[in-house]
């Protein structure tokens, strides 16, 4: 029976990874973008001629204008959001001597839906409408953006930068008088920074007075900050956008960059997981609530045996969606939006009262069950653990 178990298991393994390598490969054949038909979608009934003739990447298109109308132009752009790339076009017109932009659709995304529909809601993209394209285009200076949208909102904005300037520059022969793509920096990175200082700081000395005081003090300042302020909590959407190639730039999204750089540098150079415990937001949340009801209910053995099962049939799941879709947030059931964004779609309306339901009664009850980040990350841990053994037996010979 155990030769048989093994055998099945081993089966099992192999058709996961080559569902999931087919998957990958099906996704991105599937998911090319069609401009043409995301044009049509986004003005029927009219007849835009793209303009081959111009050097580089700009997507230009010109608008067949009715006699005595001025001329227009519709010009693509693409930039990273949080969830991955965002396609917006912007139409332009020269109504006098300054080109001007008329109006920016965003025709494609992969963000969560709820964050969209906030940016129009707000009448984010009217902000836009009549700014001449030589305009800077930058976030909370030119364009206003909106607490729980910004990344969106930057990645909007940087894309618009970017084609009009083309435009700019290819069309109409201006000199570039803007300000060069800058760097986003500000008390939401530093705190980010100061917390995964904190966090590296524990983890290489814990034998120190204040060291300990922090130790009690980071988890409720991850909830504070991590969670609630920034909203910038880890999900298997973020891992598996990473191997679709979905990388935020540095620039406009350095939190992501400092949370996804100190989980790569504890994995590879600690061999320790510097986010759960740590800077994880929803395991504050779990703690506390165990700690308020101070129930600790027995779990089946059986369950607690099957925890590591679940989470790996959950992970592939949501991998197998997104790498199909080409959408992380499609594959992302994760209730931290609607944890501390009040933000949520699908199955996290019911995952997030299930999760906070049983961890009144277990502790760490979605890390045990549910969550993928961890599980990931300790995975990481243990393939590294094997590799540097391998190594060393193999030098040791």
């Amino acid at each position: 029976m155990a030769v048989k178990a093994n055998r099945l298991s081993k089966l099992i393994k192999v058709f996961a990874w080559v569902s999931l390598a087919a998957a990958f490969i099906l996704g991105q054949i599937a998911n090319q973008p069609d401009y043409d038909a995301l044009l049509n979608n986004a003005y029927p009934g009219v007849t835009l001629k793209q303009d081959t003739e111009l050097s580089g990447d700009l997507a230009l298109y010109h608008w067949a204008a009715s006699d005595g109308q001025p001329q227009r132009w519709v010009v693509l752009g693409e930039a990273q959001g949080y969830g991955g790339p965002l396609t917006i076009a912007a139409t332009v017109s020269q109504p006098d001597s300054i080109p001007k932009v008329d109006e920016v659709r965003l025709i494609a995304h992969t963000e969560t839906p709820p964050y969209v529909e906030r940016l129009v809601k707000k009448q984010f993209f009217r902000q836009m409408n009549d700014a001449p394209i030589s305009s800077d285009f930058l976030l909370g200076e030119d364009i206003d953006g909106y607490s729980g949208a910004t990344v969106t909102a930057r990645a909007v904005s940087q894309a618009l930068r970017e084609v009009t300037h083309s435009l700019a520059v290819l069309e109409f022969n201006m000199e570039p008088s803007w300000t060069n793509d800058p760097w986003v920096f500000g008390w939401q990175e530093l705190g980010m920074l100061i917390l995964v200082g904190i966090a590296f700081a524990l983890t290489l000395r814990s034998n120190n007075r204040l060291l300990n005081s922090l130790k009690v003090a980071l988890p409720l300042l991850s909830l504070v900050f991590v969670g609630f302020y920034t909203n910038a909590s880890l999900s298997v959407g973020n891992f598996a956008g990473m191997i679709l190639g979905y990388v935020p730039g540095i620039k406009q999204h350095p939190i992501w960059w400092i949370l996804m750089g100190s989980i790569l540098i504890g994995i590879l150079f600690m061999g320790r997981n510097m986010y759960c415990n740590k800077l994880c937001p929803y395991s504050a949340v779990q703690s506390m609530l165990h700690k308020v009801t101070g129930l600790k209910m027995k779990v089946p053995q059986w369950l607690n045996k099957q925890g590591h099962s679940i989470i790996l049939m959950m992970i592939w799941a949501s991998f197998m969606l997104i790498f199909l879709s080409g959408h992380p947030a499609l594959g992302t059931y994760e209730p931290f939006s609607m944890m501390f964004a009040l933000e949520g779609t699908g199955l996290q309306w019911y995952i997030l009262p299930l999760s906070l339901f049983g961890a009144c009664f277990v502790p760490d009850f979605w890390c045990r069950y549910f969550c993928p980040v961890g599980l990931i990350i300790n995975e990481s841990i243990k393939v590294r653990r094997k590799t540097l053994n391998k190594f060393k037996q193999r030098f040791s010979q």
